[in-house]
């Protein structure tokens, strides 16, 4: 079944390889532009104190400002450009002192990445890292806050996070890993969803595979993720679902983390291309406080880290 999906998927990959090179498409000038008006839209959208809202003309969110400088990183802002300091000074400024970020595990791991991304004080990353070791519950998992219940997604958003922080023998990372890898945690198709048993979701997967992929061989779970792709090369959440900006990005980032060789993650971003708003940004309902779709911060931001996923990449290898 594997081989039947690789073929199946090695078309559009081959037809849009024949398109770029034969000057159908300008992929690179396409992708060029859609950087440049994600990136001015971040840069335009700053607020005073260094962060960045969910959605424009609210209050800067710690979350928020550290996927941001994460995106304008992986576009190539130097670690000492005014902008990326002065958004590092605001999400410093958000730290507790027991070394969370809103003694919220996913927020605290964006923010650490984006720290050691921007090599900042690494006494901050340490003590940000040990309240994730202190959070981490004894099965290995992670919930929402401190020793929570055990929580699918933010253990792998941890998880995925952690890979580029620390080695493969960190203690914490390895017990992740094999409490996500139980197969008890995996639906029969496969995949992944926040309750076993329930239809599998490609957010939850994408993060699940990214943090798996430390650890374990994952690339036959691929196969489950690019079958869900839509005919405008998107992404939903779920089958049958439109496309969605965020979505998509989640695995444009999962496929470049895990080298897809059929170039997928290529194909995928011509969706975002498509989809970017006038003024540069992305419209989603993604995030968890947004009841409908409209422009925010957040998802253009992943948008941006997407266009950029296989520079993001580059900048942790060692």
């Amino acid at each position: 079944m594997r081989f039947s999906i690789e073929r199946y998927l090695l078309i559009p990959a081959v037809l849009f390889f024949l398109l770029v090179n034969f000057g159908v498409v300008d992929y690179a000038v396409a992708d060029k532009e859609a950087i440049e008006k994600a990136t001015r839209f971040l840069l335009a959208h700053q607020n005073e104190d260094g962060g960045w809202p969910l959605i424009v003309g609210q209050n800067s969110d710690a979350e928020v400002t550290a996927i941001s400088i994460q995106a304008l990183l992986a576009k190539g802002y130097g670690t000492g450009a005014p902008t990326i300091n002065r958004a590092v000074s605001y999400l410093i400024s958000q730290q507790l002192d027991d070394g969370s970020w809103n003694g919220n595990s996913a927020h605290t791991i964006f923010a650490l990445v984006a720290l050691e991304m921007a090599d900042r004080d690494p006494n901050i990353v340490f003590k940000g890292l040990t309240w994730l070791d202190k959070a981490q519950n004894e099965d290995g998992s992670w919930g929402r806050d401190a020793n929570s219940p055990a929580n699918t997604l933010y253990t792998a958003a941890v998880l995925s996070g952690l890979k580029r922080l620390v080695t493969p023998r960190y203690s914490s990372l390895n017990k992740a890993a094999n409490w996500l890898a139980d197969p008890n945690r995996m639906n029969y198709d496969g995949a992944w969803s926040l309750k076993r048993g329930s239809n599998s979701e490609v957010m939850v997967t994408a993060w699940v595979l990214q943090g798996l992929s430390v650890v374990y061989d994952v690339d036959d779970r691929l196969a489950w993720l690019k079958q869900m792709q839509n005919n405008d090369h998107g992404f939903a959440n779920l089958k049958d679902q439109p496309s969605d900006p965020e979505m998509t990005a989640y695995v444009i980032i999962t496929l470049a983390a895990l080298k897809d060789p059929i170039n997928t993650d290529l194909i995928a971003s011509g969706y975002l291309k498509q989809v970017q708003l006038p003024d540069g940004s992305f419209k989603s309902n993604t995030p968890i406080e947004l009841e409908e779709a409209q422009s925010n911060i957040q998802t253009t931001s992943f948008a941006l880290l997407a266009l950029n996923a296989r520079r993001y990449e580059k900048l942790f290898e060692k």
